[in-house]
Formats: structure tokens, C-alpha cells, sequence
């Protein structure tokens, strides 16, 4: 999958790496890589964000465990910094390019530049988090449309009736 340049290149004691990262927003899809000029790669151009930009340390687990990455970019950027203010709508649970998802976004000043952080989950996170343990009717019909058996619980919860008689209840 390289080419004799790149193997050449990765044969050095010192090789410069640029990583290529696609976050799939719901606006539009936004391209980066650690290069400090823009790339054409892939088909696409790749903004170059150089050393306003970091990815944090890529860890594996032998287990299910879910491990997060996190990609660090200055907010200096107006674009940027709007997204990470606006609507979580916008991120979370997008895919990104690393086969990772986008979990939270972090707004934060470290002594006089600030940064926007934003945490990419694996799939395997999306398995920690339990459905809701209630059911209304408008739910289940999502699903089964053609069954009426939650049609009378909102009834069933508020008129709560007797299935003792009295006289029953009375021979305790």
C-alpha cells in the first residue's frame, strides 16, 4: 500500500509523519491533518493545522473497554470556536475518519492561547450506555406499530383499581 518514496522515507532513523483526520459534522465534513500547509490527499484537500493542533496518546485495551482519543485544536479559529459552543447536535455521536465517535468538546484557556478538545469514543463505548429502562406507548409503536398493548398504561397508572374484594381483605 506505499510507495518506494514512502518506504524510503519510513526506513529513516527520523521520519515525519503527517496524520490525516475527518470529522463528519452534521453541518459538513471537516478535514485535518498535522501537516502546517494544506494537502491534497485522497481526493480531498486536508487544511493543514501544523502545531495549532494535537492528538493525544492512542491507547489499546485487551478487553471491551472503551478508550478514548482526544484531538486538541486551537479556538483561536472563529469557525472553530463556534462550533464547539453551538449545538451538541452538531458532534456528538458523529463519526470521525479513525474509526472513533465523537463524544464531548472541551472549551478551555491554558495561560493565554486557548483550545478546543474534542474526545472520540470507540464504538465499543455506545455499548456502556444502557436504554432507557421506560417504555411509553409513542415508543413501542415506533417499533410495532400494529401493537396496543401500552395503548391503556397511562390509564392503567393513574386509575389504580382493586383486584381483592372487601371481603376477602377482610379475612386476614
Amino acid at each position: 500500500m506505499t510507495t518506494a518514496a514512502q518506504n524510503a522515507e519510513l526506513a529513516k532513523p527520523v521520519t515525519r509523519t503527517v496524520y490525516f483526520v475527518e470529522f463528519l459534522f452534521a453541518s459538513a465534513t471537516s478535514r485535518l491533518s498535522t501537516a502546517n500547509i494544506p494537502l491534497v490527499w485522497g481526493g480531498f484537500e486536508w487544511s493543514g493545522v501544523g502545531t495549532l493542533g494535537s492528538i493525544g496518546t492512542v491507547e489499546e485495551s485487551d478487553g471491551l473497554e472503551s478508550r478514548p482519543l482526544n484531538f486538541t485544536i486551537n479556538s483561536a479559529q472563529p469557525a472553530w470556536l463556534s462550533l464547539a459552543v453551538g449545538s451538541v447536535e452538531e458532534y456528538r455521536g458523529r463519526a470521525a475518519k479513525m474509526y472513533r465517535v465523537m463524544d464531548t468538546l472541551n472549551v478551555g484557556v491554558n495561560d493565554e492561547s486557548g483550545s478546543i478538545t474534542l474526545r472520540c469514543e470507540t464504538s465499543a463505548y455506545g455499548l456502556k450506555r444502557r436504554p432507557a429502562l421506560r417504555l411509553n406507548a409513542a415508543q413501542h409503536k415506533k417499533v410495532n406499530p400494529t401493537d396496543t398493548g401500552l395503548d391503556y398504561l397511562n390509564d392503567l397508572v393513574a386509575k389504580p383499581t382493586v383486584w381483592l374484594s372487601a371481603w376477602f381483605q377482610k379475612q386476614r
